[in-house]
């Protein structure tokens, strides 16, 4: 057991339902769990989902005041195009940063939610928000651990793409282009690779109490074989993102053509319709990866056996003891960050 007290520890509201039977589960069920929870659970996923929203959409608004405009003429046709300024860059870098740490805390208090209610319990997005609070630096690194597990490869890619431009001589810019484009290429396997092995460690962090490396490689451990059916649920999320994107498509459209104040207000619209599709999508996402985390844990642990007895007056479920940060070794995804 780990030193510090899990979610179970959290207080919430009164018991709600018995929750949601733990048994192993196909791909199509995970997902149609997915959507019964954030249906019947809308508002609350929705709430959460919205601060990160808020954030990006407030920061690409005020960006919007301070984008100049470029004047080209294509094909006999004039054409005025927004273009990022140096302010406007700075206040993209700062919301970034900002969305960053906001969307951590968010998934963190998302995957509270969930788990409080498919093992039964009551949630509120007050009790979500307050148990995320308490670990907010924690699952921050998580995300972040996350992102140069996923990176750290096509960053070598760049920097030996960007020695191309440097370096002297056509034979060494030859072999360096070489090098640089099959590394990017393989890069790119690797990345989606390694983002299914490190997808669960959210959840691991928040259920089991883990920090960063830990919570990292515990998804590696649970996520041994079925990281087919994590990819599959990527694709779900990328296809509805895409569908929200071809119906805001014509506001770019509109954009390219309007002048003035109305070009801000279609700027507007498509920063609308795009914090709307955040609250549409992300959830989604979230919630099945806290799903694949717990009917993971019952293939490989029994953890619906442990639950069932602890709700029969028995012992509590058993968490595994949280690993101390070290450097990765043997099966690691990538090297362990400075």
């Amino acid at each position: 057991m780990t030193g510090e007290p899990g979610w179970a520890a959290v207080e919430s509201p009164a018991p709600a339902s018995a929750g949601y039977d733990l048994r192993p589960l196909s791909t199509g069920e995970i997902l149609d769990r997915t959507f019964q929870l954030y249906r019947s659970r809308f508002a609350l996923f929705a709430s959460l989902a919205a601060l990160p929203a808020a954030v990006n959409f407030a920061g690409s608004a005020i960006g919007v005041l301070f984008m100049r405009t470029e004047h080209l003429t294509r094909h006999g046709r004039a054409m005025s195009i927004p273009v990022q300024s140096a302010t406007s860059l700075s206040i993209s870098g700062v919301t970034l940063l900002a969305f960053f740490i906001v969307n951590g805390i968010t998934l963190a208090a998302t995957t509270w939610a969930v788990a409080e209610i498919y093992l039964g319990k009551a949630a509120s997005v007050r009790a979500a928000w307050r148990s995320a609070m308490e670990h907010w630096f924690r699952y921050v690194r998580v995300v972040l651990r996350q992102y140069w597990s996923v990176l750290w490869l096509p960053l070598v890619g760049g920097v030996v793409l960007g020695l191309v431009f440097v370096v002297p001589g056509a034979t060494a810019k030859g072999i360096l282009g070489v090098v640089a484009g099959l590394l990017l290429f393989g890069s790119f396997i690797y990345a989606i690779y390694a983002a299914i092995r490190v997808s669960l460690a959210v959840p691991a962090a928040v259920i089991e109490s883990l920090r960063a490396n830990a919570a990292v490689r515990r998804s590696m451990e649970l996520l041994t074989e079925r990281k087919v059916r994590i990819f599959l649920l990527w694709l779900l999320v990328l296809a509805m993102g895409m569908v929200i994107g071809a119906v805001l498509s014509p506001l770019q459209w509109l954009i390219l053509r309007a002048q003035g104040g109305e070009r801000y207000l279609f700027q507007m619209l498509q920063l609308t319709g795009v914090f709307f599709s955040r609250l549409l999508v992300v959830p989604v996402g979230a919630i099945a990866l806290c799903l694949f985390y717990f009917d993971e844990r019952v293939r490989h642990e029994g953890f619906d056996i442990e639950f069932l007895m602890q709700r029969a007056g028995g012992a509590p479920p058993l968490l595994p003891a949280e690993a101390p940060d070290k450097p990765f070794a043997e099966g690691s995804t990538s090297p362990d960050p400075a």
